[in-house]
């Protein structure tokens, strides 16, 4: 469970940084660049004694895989922010959470994970949780959503869905135990090669302007990013790649912590919807410990 813990901690880190930001008037995509060089670089000084010829040789296809995965960081980071820009904030958080849906059922349908009803329970209660929680942003959604945009969270749902399911996928299937350093470190260089250029054409292009703080802001995002990647990877591995376990528990653990950051630093009310979805997380946790106890 250490490392199930560690992954909720450096995956929350990343909401409660992003929700500081938003007073900071943080330029977000160049931001997420930097945490990307971040993340490469981090990689490499935590791994700097596995970078040998002979571990390249012998785990090339992890380093392909992820560089393949890491490619597609940046078009789905892109795909959020429009979706959230053009059919609200509420949808797309929405469908982000429930993207669980995909590798959960991939692992049960595949016998990654065994079937219980106590487990669908679990799950079913977390849909309805992730619901109930993100209608505290209701006033966010945008009252002049054409239809072409009403089917964008549909795709934040499939991109975010199938990002999870190639990392349990490819960690299942391709990656090894020892080579989990490797498939971080190359998914996040993937994605700072393809940021990288961007920014620079963007600049070049004058579409957007150099801002000297987002870089401060990536390296602060960078560091827990690429942990929580990592130990990502380590909890599946724990827990034998059973995504139908690892996805609902941390997506539910990481509402509940930053709901608690926010309540604790950020002065967020608590509505009856919020806490009742909480509430039912909570719930779904429990039961989900309870089937690995």
């Amino acid at each position: 469970m250490t490392y199930l813990f560690l992954t909720i901690l450096c995956t929350s880190a990343l909401f409660i940084l992003f929700r500081l930001y938003s007073n900071l008037k943080i330029d977000i995509f160049q931001s997420i660049v930097w945490n990307y060089v971040t993340c490469s670089v981090t990689g490499v000084i935590h791994q700097y004694n596995s970078l040998t010829e002979t571990h390249y040789i012998k785990h090339m296809d992890t380093v392909v895989a992820a560089s393949l995965l890491g490619s597609c960081f940046l078009p789905s980071f892109f795909l959020i922010g429009t979706s959230t820009h053009r059919a609200g904030l509420t949808p797309t958080t929405m469908a982000n959470k429930l993207s669980m849906v995909i590798p959960a059922c991939f692992a049960l349908i595949t016998g990654m994970a065994v079937f219980s009803w106590m487990q669908v329970i679990a799950f079913l209660l977390g849909i309805v949780a992730v619901y109930l929680v993100t209608q505290k942003n209701a006033g966010s959604i945008s009252t002049n959503v054409t239809a072409s945009n009403r089917y964008l969270p549909w795709l934040v749902f499939i991109s975010a869905g199938l990002l999870d399911l190639a990392i349990l996928y490819v960690n299942g299937h391709i990656a090894h135990p020892e080579s989990i350093g490797l498939f971080s470190l190359h998914t996040f260089t993937a994605a700072a090669s393809w940021g990288t250029l961007t920014l620079l054409i963007l600049l070049l292009f004058k579409k957007s302007s150099f801002q000297s703080k987002a870089i401060l802001s990536g390296i602060a995002l960078g560091i827990p990013n690429y942990f929580s990647v990592y130990y990502l990877l380590k909890t599946l591995n724990y827990f034998q790649h059973d995504g139908s376990f690892v996805f609902p528990m941390l997506n539910l653990s990481i509402i509940l912590f930053t709901a608690l950051i926010s309540y604790l630093f950020f002065k967020e009310k608590f509505t009856a919807k919020l806490i009742l979805g909480l509430a039912l997380a909570s719930t779904s946790i429990l039961l989900l410990y309870l089937i690995k106890a």
